[in-house]
This record gives C-alpha cells, structure tokens and sequence, in this order.
C-alpha cells in the first residue's frame, strides 16, 4: 500500500509532483511476485495508476501477473482510526480481477461500504470531492466580502439563507486550511485547463480571502 506525499510544485506553474511515489515503485519493483498487489492511497492525478504499472513494466515486472488498484484515503486528522474503518471506500484497479483483489482486502478492515469502478474513475472521485469543497467554501468566502462591504453580519445572513429546505451554505473562513482541499484542485487544474475555469476561480478566491484577512 502506498500512501506518501503528492504535493504541488509552485515554482512549476503548480504541477503535480509525483517523485516520491516513483521511489516507492523504485522500491518495490525488485520485490513485486506473481499475485501480489500494489494499491495506491495518495491523492493523484487522473492517470497515475496507468503511469504506475508504466513504471513497473520498465523495471522488468511482469505487470499481467500483478494486481494494481487504487483506493484514495478518506480521513479526518484526529478521526483517523475511526474512519478508515468505518468510511465507505471507492476501489478501481487497472483491470477487473485487479479491482476484486483489492476490495476483497479492503473488505477485511473496512465496516463502511466498498464501492468497485475503474482507477481513473476512482482517481477522479477523489479529486472532485476536495475541489467541491473548495469551491463551496470559495462560495460562502465571497459572500463574506460582500457582506462586509455592505456591513451585514455574514452569520446571520448565512443562517437565515440556510432556512431555505434546498440551501446549506459553509462557513466562510480566512482561506482554505488543512493538508488536501488547497492541494487536490491544481491535479484538476493542472490537466484540464480547458475545462476547469471554475476551480481555477475558486482556488483564486480562495487564496485571495486569505490575503484579505491579513490586510
């Protein structure tokens, strides 16, 4: 299983950095046996289980013989025990029998539901939860500068908009915080240029919120 870091490169127009999980393929490529399974955790870029095996079949693995799936974590810190117990979890493997390998692994830890689908589906799913909390936040953050333009209580209006049976707007904040939500829209971004205008916008507003707080 393998769960490292995936962060951003800033200085590169905001580009997935992928180096620590080619160590870990690095690593394991010597030691991988027919049958065994190699499952991804950290947060990436739509594609990467294929550039896994990729990496795999260049250090002379036999990848037919292998199983390869991913399974993006879903974690609160300070929670974390409980729900990676308890949380449903989303399983695509590179292949059908790859994906079955995999939730029959997750199955004997996982009390929550094991959802099967395809590792660019599941890599995509991890990657529109986090940006659309980012952008719903980036949401309730504009209403908080319109508000105090126009000197009304944002916490109020909030609740008083939340009244409505079909509206549950977030609280606004200084930004966005925490080690995913700020991170996992630039994969989208990154890749998808051309379709992702409003998550670049809300990663912007966001970023810009913070900026405003300290001013």
């Amino acid at each position: 299983i393998i769960c490292v870091p995936t962060p951003i490169r800033y200085e590169l127009e905001n580009k997935p950095d992928l180096r620590f999980i080619e160590a870990a393929i690095s690593e394991m490529a010597p030691l991988l046996e027919s049958g065994n399974l190699v499952m991804l955790e950290s947060t990436v870029p739509v594609g990467t289980i294929d550039f896994i095996e990729t990496k795999l079949m260049e250090k002379g693995v036999d990848t037919s013989s292998i199983n390869i799936a991913y399974c993006p974590e879903r974690v609160l810190p300070g929670n974390i025990m409980f729900e990676m117990v308890n949380n449903d979890r989303i399983i695509g493997g590179i292949n059908t029998r790859s994906t079955m390998a995999a939730a029959e692994v997750y199955g004997m830890i996982c009390k929550g539901s094991i959802f099967e689908t395809t590792a660019k589906t599941a890599e995509l799913c991890k990657l529109a939860e986090n940006s659309f909390r980012d952008i719903n936040i980036a949401f309730s953050n504009e209403l908080s500068l319109i508000c105090d333009k126009e000197k009304i209580d944002v916490t109020s209006l909030i609740n008083l908009a939340n009244k409505h049976p079909r509206v549950d707007i977030l609280n606004p904040g200084i930004g966005v915080g925490g080690h995913c939500i700020p991170v996992d829209p630039w994969f989208l971004i990154s890749n998808y240029p051309e379709y992702s205008a409003l998550i670049n916008t809300a990663r912007s507003v966001n970023t810009a919120k913070t900026e405003w707080v300290i001013d």
